[in-house]
């Protein structure tokens, strides 16, 4: 059978199983996640409105009167109570109770009837003075310290009489049931009580003090309470808590609710939106997730269910305790139905709000049940309907995504893993390709205000999730962070397509601490740039990131590939074989013809420049290839690095591999939490089902990670390579769920020792293909740092977030260029976000790559690329270069015109639709030169 029909058969089978099972995205095909299944727990019950809730008390003004006791008056009601005897008494009045139902008049038989309706009221009943009818029913009292209390039947009214229940001391009416069960104002209004959670009448008396912002302000000894101006909404009882020189905190130990108010503009950043229970569009299912400061997710391993999820907003779900720690405050949740409790701590810290999780002091008490997902402080910074403004999203070059933006589609709901996904999880088929998060960071700007949060641990496990009011039926629109807690995988039993099976990690809970870092930022007219510069200063002053980017210090980025296994016949027979594509003769010569054409500074990168790096063995060696030239021709292309000045990082790929170099998939692969070996698959282009024609390579397991950093360190040094490039491994974060289970938070450890050995023995240090947070520290240079999004549908505008962050701090380029269907636009956008400019450039034609690995660099033969490349860098080196040390303060775009201001006063001007860039009164006009 030829291979073009075997191709077409492994398409059909994918099609086939596609249509039984559902599409499978590559970034998270196994793990389900909280947004993944919202729509599934919307119950049909749920999706009612929600109402306030109802007395059904039915008794006329006259019936009342003539069959029970009137008590006493208060607030526009007559009280009346009924006795445990009062059939007999009535039975007594009209002369006796016949013995046999059969014997009634037609007297009798109507007050039996009403006997009858009068059994279904509780022991008092109020009567609304106003309409004449029954306003509630009290079926039984309990002893308070004032007498006896009494709470009417749909919790809308209490009453307190004395002991006996012969006289009425006071009533009061709930403010709304939808804000709380708890709050009851008097007739006229300036007195609030508060009921405590247990509704046993003791509580906290406020008295009204006028109006403040819009709010009615009820005061008491320990604190104060907020009620809408129209009197119909309870927004919060509050006490001020611990406080510093810039912020104080505001808390609700009834709600758990609390805010940050910022001392120098007196805005108020909430946990939880404090009309999250006005919003009559939500669901109760989701005005509970408004309302809660923490939710956990749990799964069943028995029942292979992961989908239940716990509110702390919900009283059926959990009861919480507040209580004072030194700097804040400590909640502990206890979701006592399902067998787990979760301490938090909330404390303010100088200039920000730290929320901390202890994993080690997660309580699970129910072996039926596995936490699984915590989202901390969900609803933090919501932003109704009403309000305008934006999250900041560092998805790509990062995205901003407008409050309110009408993409209320439920799948357009953002949800990314930090990070990237694990890829252990090796999925069925590849999704579409999208930019992965590299910064555990977002962003809120409302009107004039702005905050950063930060994920400073946890990050490893972290997903970040944004929507917009009208998402999942909500008028709030939320960003936060999901961090999970155990993880899961999937797999299909055999001679089954349409079944899958969850399974969960085993043993305890393995992911690291959590802690969020909320900045607020006070300065006027807050934006993303405000944004970006303090998490910089985050970076500087709390990660050791240090300022690499030295003045006048541009170049070009050069990634050169040098051999590829390509099957050749022997004897008719197809064997696979080392195949140089640039030998180190033709890389000298590359980077020669571009030092001639004016380029002046290169930072090349070297991929397959030995053989076990051509054969994907794990390559630490740093032994040049006979194929490429041997190690002559090397010396040489090392000695040309030398004599021009330029960095050279030849790459050490280490997370895929096959067997050899005392490395072996058997034994040295990362194991998936189903218990399967984690292979790499490469796709069909045109299917994204696995290429069947592709060998599958294993997944290196991060214990590795340390052996395989300190042979690159022995061995570059030896031969007196200065710099090293890691390929993935800079970008790429995974586990190893084998027996020696390693989480993904102690595989970032493992990385971070790696880079760090590295940095500090390499002269040139590290060359990152792209940076997670993590690598900052430690890495030298970036390369291909995107300049777009994932321009997912939610999005509204791409930013450069990250380059915002990163220019001045460490040097870096954007993607290739000629990379890129639209060569100009990419530069354009480089220049535009001060990024040097990069090539892939190889010495062989396309054809040569014809089913290898490299068979996607058709485009970067270099005898097409050298001269744009060196015009291109003649063109944007003094302006790049004016501005390499400095930090990037402002980002504008208007259509396709974007303007760039630095920190010294430096402003660009690029135009997408002229192909220029304005700068220092000169133009910049790269029209054509691609």
């Amino acid at each position: 059978m030829s291979r073009s029909i075997k191709q077409l058969l492994l398409c059909l089978a994918a099609a086939a199983a596609m249509t039984v099972s559902g599409t499978v995205y590559a970034e998270d095909t196994t793990e389900n996640t909280a947004a993944d299944t919202a729509a599934e727990e919307e119950k049909p019950a749920e999706k009612a409105k929600r109402t306030e809730t109802k007395e059904k008390a039915e008794l006329s003004a006259e019936d009342a009167e003539k069959y029970l006791d009137k008590i006493g008056s208060a607030d526009g009601f007559d009280v009346y109570h009924k006795d445990k005897d009062f059939d007999d008494a009535l039975w007594e009045k009209a002369g006796g109770k016949p013995e046999n139902k059969k014997d009634y008049t037609e007297e009798q038989q109507l007050l039996a009837d009403k006997i009858t309706s009068l059994k279904k009221l509780g022991e008092l009943v109020i009567i609304d003075k106003k309409t004449g009818n029954a306003a509630a029913s009290f079926k039984s009292g309990s002893k308070c310290s004032d007498g006896k209390f009494w709470l009417s039947e749909a919790g809308r009214f209490f009453i307190v009489t004395d002991e006996k229940a012969s006289k009425v001391v006071r009533l009061r009416q709930i403010i709304s049931s939808l804000d709380s069960s708890c709050a009851f104002l008097s007739e006229d209004r300036r007195t609030l009580e508060l009921l405590d959670r247990d509704m046993k009448g003791n509580g906290e008396v406020f008295r009204f003090g006028g109006t403040e912002d819009g709010r009615r302000v009820y005061k008491s000894d320990k604190g104060f309470a907020w009620v809408t101006e129209d009197k119909k909404h309870f927004l919060g009882a509050f006490r001020y808590g611990a406080e510093n020189d810039e912020l104080r905190m505001i808390i609700d130990d009834r709600s758990a609710v609390f805010g940050i108010e910022v001392r120098k503009t007196g805005y108020i950043w909430w946990s939880s939106p404090l009309e999250a229970s006005q919003d009559r569009a939500a669901t109760g299912l989701l005005a509970e997730e408004l309302r809660s400061s923490n939710m956990l997710r749990y799964g069943v391993p028995l029942s292979r269910s992961g989908n239940n999820v716990l509110r702390s907003g919900s009283d059926s779900d959990c009861k919480f305790t507040v209580s004072d720690i030194k700097d804040g405050i400590r909640i502990v949740y206890d979701y006592n139905g399902a067998g787990f409790s979760v301490p938090v701590e909330y404390t303010l810290e100088g200039d920000h709000l730290r929320a901390a999780v202890k994993v080690s002091e997660i309580k699970e008490t129910k072996s039926s049940n596995v936490a699984t997902e915590m989202t901390v402080l969900g609803s933090f910074g919501a932003a109704s309907d009403k309000e305008e403004g934006y999250f900041v999203v560092p998805d790509g070059c990062g995205a901003l995504i407008r409050f309110n933006n009408n993409r209320s589609f439920q799948n357009n709901i953002y949800q990314q893993r930090v990070y990237g996904g694990d890829v252990t999880a090796v999925p069925q088929t590849r999704g579409a390709v999208t930019e992965q998060i590299y910064l555990p960071v977002y962003g809120i700007v409302k009107e004039d205000n702005a905050l950063l949060a930060v994920a400073a641990k946890g990050d490893s496990n972290a997903y970040l999730t944004a929507n917009v009011s009208k998402q999942s039926n909500s008028s709030y629109n939320i960003c936060n962070f999901t961090f999970v807690l155990r993880g899961t995988d999937s797999f299909y039993m055999s001679g089954s397509s349409n079944e899958r099976y969850t399974v969960f990690e085993s043993g305890g809970i393995k992911s690291d601490d959590i802690e969020m870092l909320y900045y607020p930022i006070s300065e006027k007219g807050a934006d993303y740039a405000d944004i970006a510069a303090r998490y910089r200063q985050y970076l500087l002053e709390e990660q050791g990131v240090r300022i690499r980017s030295r003045a006048d210090d541009v170049a070009v980025y050069l990634r050169l590939y040098g051999g590829v296994m390509k099957k050749k016949p022997i004897l008719g027979i197809p064997v696979a074989q080392k195949t140089s594509v640039t030998g180190y003769g033709q890389a000298a010569d590359i980077i020669s013809s571009l030092s001639n054409g004016g380029v002046d500074n290169m930072v090349v990168s070297y991929k397959n420049w030995t053989d076990d790096g051509i054969r994907n063995k794990v390559d630490t060696d740093a032994k040049p290839s006979g194929r490429l030239g041997g190690k002559k021709d090397f010396g040489r292309l090392t000695g040309l690095m030398e004599e021009k000045g330029f960095s050279f990082y030849p790459v050490s790929d280490n997370r895929d591999f096959c067997s050899g170099n005392g490395y072996y998939s058997f034994t040295d692969t990362a194991v998936r939490i189903s218990g399967s070996y984690s292979r790499i698959m490469s796709y069909d282009r045109a299917y994204g089902i696995p290429n069947g024609f592709r060998k599958n390579m294993s997944l290196l397991s991060p214990r590795y990670f340390g052996r395989a950093f300190g042979d690159i360190e022995k061995n570059y040094s030896k031969k007196g390579l200065k710099g090293v490039s890691l390929s993935s491994l800079t970008t790429s974060l995974y586990g190893d769920y084998g027996k020696k289970s390693i989480s993904r938070a102690k595989a970032e450890t493992m990385l971070e020792e790696g880079f760090s050995k590295l940095d500090g023995s390499l002269g040139e240090g590290i060359l990152a293909e792209g940076a997670n947070a993590y690598a900052l520290p430690y890495v030298s240079r970036i390369s291909d740092v995107p300049v777009s999004s994932s321009r997912f549908d939610l999005f509204d505008e791409d930013i450069p977030f990250y380059q915002m962050v990163l220019h001045g701090v460490i040097p870096y380029s954007a993607e290739a260029v000629n990379s890129s269907p639209d060569p100009e636009k990419l530069a354009l956008l480089a220049a535009a976000s001060g990024s040097c400019i990069s090539f892939d450039m190889i010495c062989e034609d396309a054809d040569v790559l014809k089913d290898t690995e490299f068979d996607g660099l058709y485009y970067a033969n270099h005898r097409y690329w050298t001269e744009t490349a060196a015009k291109e860098y003649s063109l944007l080196e003094p302006m790049l270069a004016s501005v390499s040390d400095s930090f990037i303060t402002d980002y504008t775009r208007d259509g396709n015109t974007i303007t760039t201001v630095y920190s010294n006063g430096t402003e660009t001007v690029t135009d997408l639709d002229e192909c220029t860039v304005s700068w220092q009164g000169g133009v910049i006009d790269l029209n054509g030169i691609s």
